[in-house]
C-alpha cells in the first residue's frame, strides 16, 4: 500500500497555529529570509503573510530588537536552540497593544538537507497575568487561611487508593494541638485523628464522604495532642474541589473546620450531674411529702374518733343531762367546747389535706344553689366569732344569685374567709361581705379592715400551711391550711379566688360562673 504524502511545511504551520491562536511560528532560511510565517504577530504589525515572505529579518522586524531575533536564527541555523524575551509597544506603530514576545529559536532541516531556523514567538502579557491574578489569590488565601481564628486545615488526594493527607493547618489548629504550623506538612489523618467508634472512623471517615460528594459534612471526633492526650473537636468539612499542585500536577484538595468542644463536653457534663441531683432531690423530696402526708392522715386519723368522744360527753355536759351545772362550770364547759371544736375542725382539715395529697377527689354535690343564701348562712355560722371580738359585719347580697355546686363545700368557703377576715381585723372592726351577678358570673368578695397582706405575701396567701408575717406576729390561730382548701374547693367548682390589698385592709374575691336560668324556674309561667 503506497503510504499517503505528508503534508507540506505551510499545512502543517496553519494547523499549529490555528490550535494555538496565540502561537507565531516562523520559518527561515541561510539567508535569514522568511520561508513561512503564521500567527498573530503579523496583525500586531499590521503585516500579512505575503508581506513578509522572501524578505529578511531585518527587513521586516522592528529595528529596535531586530538585531537580537537575527541572532536567534543565526544560532538555529547553526543547530543551537536560543530564546529571548522582548516587550513591544505598538502604539505609535499600529495603533495596537504592547506585548511581551517569548521568542524560541530551533533548528530544522529542508528536504534537500538545507539548514532551517524554526521562530516561535508568544505575548505573554495575558498568561502573566492571570498567572499573577492566581499568584495573589493564592496569598490570600493562605494568609486568610493562616491567620483565621478557627482551626483548619487543608487536605489534598492526587486520586487513587492513597488517603488525603493534610498539606498545610494553620496557627489555631496548630495550638489547639500543641504543635508548630511547619510540622503541619508531615501529618497524615491516621496520625492527626483519633478514631471514635461512635462517629465511625472521625475525620477520615469524614473525608471519605466528602470525596464521595455526599453533603452531611460535619462530626463530633477527637485530635490527638503532642502530648499524646485526646482533644475533642467537632469537624465540618467543604466541598472537595479540584486544584493544581505547585509542581503542576492535579489534586483534589477540600478544607476541614474543627471547633474545639472541651468546655461544651464539660458544660453538658455538669449540667448532667446536676441536673441528676436536681431529680435525686426532687425524689427525695416526694419521699419525704409521701412520709408527711401519711403521717399527718394517720395522726389525724387517731385523734377524729377520742375527739368524737369528748365533743359527745360535752354535749351532754352542757344539755344538763349528766345534772345541773352552776354558772361557772357552763362558762368553762361552753369554752372547751368551743376550742374542741376548733380542734375537730382542724383535724378535719388535716385529713381533707392528707387525702388531696395522696390524688383524692373531694366529692361535691352537682346541684343549683343560690349562693347569696349560701353566704347568708355562712354569715350566721361565724356570727359568734364575731360578736365575741365586738365586730360588725356589713353585708351586701343581692340575692339569688344562682351557681352550680355543692352548697356544704361554698359555705365552708365563705366561712373560712369570714373567720379569716375576723382574725386580722381589729375588735370593733367591720368585716364586709358581699354577693352579686356579674356578666356571667357570680362573685363573692369578702374584705377586712386589717394591716392588708404585703405585696411579696400576695402570691403565697393560698399555699398550703403558709401564714404571713403578720399572722405570726400577733399569734393569730391557724395552720394555714384554710385558704389552701377554699383554693381547691373553688377550683373543683369550676371559679377562681385572688386576694388583693389596700391600705384599707385586704379583699378576697370568689368568682364562680353563673346559671343564667335556674331549673326550677325554667317551667315557671310568664
Amino acid at each position: 500500500m503506497t503510504a499517503p504524502p505528508l503534508p507540506s511545511w505551510s499545512a502543517l504551520l496553519g494547523t499549529l497555529t490555528r490550535q494555538v491562536p496565540d502561537l507565531t511560528v516562523c520559518l527561515f532560511d541561510a539567508g535569514h529570509r522568511f520561508l513561512l510565517c503564521s500567527g498573530p504577530w503579523l496583525s500586531r504589525r499590521g503585516l500579512t503573510e505575503a508581506d513578509v515572505l522572501g524578505r529578511t529579518v531585518g527587513e521586516v522586524v522592528l529595528s529596535s530588537f531586530a538585531g537580537d531575533v537575527d541572532a536567534l536564527v543565526t544560532a538555529a541555523l547553526a543547530g543551537r536552540s536560543a530564546a529571548a524575551e522582548f516587550a513591544v509597544d505598538y502604539t505609535a506603530v499600529t495603533g495596537a497593544p504592547g506585548a511581551v514576545w517569548e521568542i524560541s529559536a530551533a533548528p530544522a532541516t529542508a528536504p534537500d538537507g538545507a539548514p532551517l531556523a524554526l521562530v516561535t514567538c508568544r505575548d505573554v502579557v495575558r498568561v502573566r497575568a492571570v498567572d499573577a491574578a492566581r499568584s495573589t489569590s493564592e496569598r490570600r488565601f493562605r494568609t486568610a487561611f493562616d491567620t483565621a481564628p478557627t482551626p483548619m486545615a487543608l487536605l489534598a488526594t492526587a486520586g487513587g487508593p492513597a488517603p488525603a493527607a493534610v498539606s498545610r493547618v494553620n496557627a489555631a489548629l496548630a495550638r489547639l494541638v500543641g504543635r508548630t504550623p511547619g510540622t503541619g506538612r508531615e501529618w497524615d489523618l491516621a496520625r492527626a485523628a483519633v478514631a471514635d467508634d461512635l462517629v465511625d472512623g472521625g475525620l477520615a471517615g469524614l473525608v471519605e464522604r466528602a470525596l464521595r460528594g455526599e453533603t452531611d459534612l460535619a462530626v463530633d471526633t477527637w485530635l490527638r495532642h503532642a502530648d499524646g492526650t485526646p482533644v475533642p473537636v467537632s469537624a465540618a468539612s467543604s466541598p472537595p474541589v479540584p486544584a493544581t499542585a505547585p509542581d503542576g500536577t492535579e489534586r483534589t484538595e477540600l478544607v476541614l473546620l474543627l471547633r474545639d468542644t472541651t468546655a461544651e463536653l464539660a458544660t453538658h457534663r455538669a449540667l448532667t450531674e446536676a441536673l441528676a441531683g436536681e431529680r435525686r432531690a426532687a425524689e427525695h423530696q416526694r419521699r419525704l411529702e409521701t412520709l408527711r402526708g401519711d403521717f399527718v392522715a394517720a395522726v389525724s386519723h387517731e385523734l377524729r374518733t377520742p375527739m368524737t368522744g369528748i365533743l359527745g360527753n360535752l354535749e351532754v355536759l352542757l344539755d344538763g343531762d349528766a345534772g345541773a351545772l352552776n354558772p361557772m362550770q357552763a362558762l368553762m364547759l361552753a369554752t372547751v367546747e368551743r376550742e374542741a371544736q376548733r380542734l375537730r375542725r382542724l383535724i378535719e382539715d388535716l385529713l381533707t389535706t392528707a387525702h388531696l395529697d395522696s390524688g383524692g377527689l373531694v366529692v361535691l354535690d352537682d346541684a343549683e344553689v343560690d349562693l347569696a343564701a349560701v353566704a347568708a348562712a355562712a354569715a350566721q355560722e361565724v356570727a359568734g366569732q364575731l360578736t365575741r371580738r365586738g365586730q360588725r359585719l356589713v353585708p351586701g347580697l343581692a340575692g339569688p344569685a344562682w351557681v352550680r355546686g355543692d352548697a356544704g363545700g361554698l359555705r365552708g368557703v365563705v366561712a373560712e374567709l369570714l373567720s379569716n377576715a375576723a382574725k386580722v381585723s381589729p375588735e370593733g372592726g367591720v368585716v364586709r361581705l358581699s354577693c352579686r351577678p356579674d356578666r356571667g358570673e357570680v362573685l363573692v368578695a369578702v374584705a377586712d379592715c386589717g394591716p392588708g397582706i404585703p405585696e411579696t405575701e400576695l402570691p403565697h396567701v393560698f399555699d398550703r400551711f403558709y401564714r404571713t408575717a403578720h399572722a405570726g406576729e400577733q399569734a393569730l390561730p391557724g395552720t394555714g391550711l384554710g385558704l389552701s382548701l377554699v383554693a381547691h374547693t373553688v377550683s373543683a367548682h369550676g371559679g377562681t379566688v385572688s386576694a388583693e390589698s389596700g391600705p384599707d385592709g385586704a379583699v378576697f374575691t370568689v368568682r364562680l360562673p353563673a346559671v343564667t336560668t335556674p331549673t326550677h324556674l325554667a317551667g315557671s309561667p310568664a
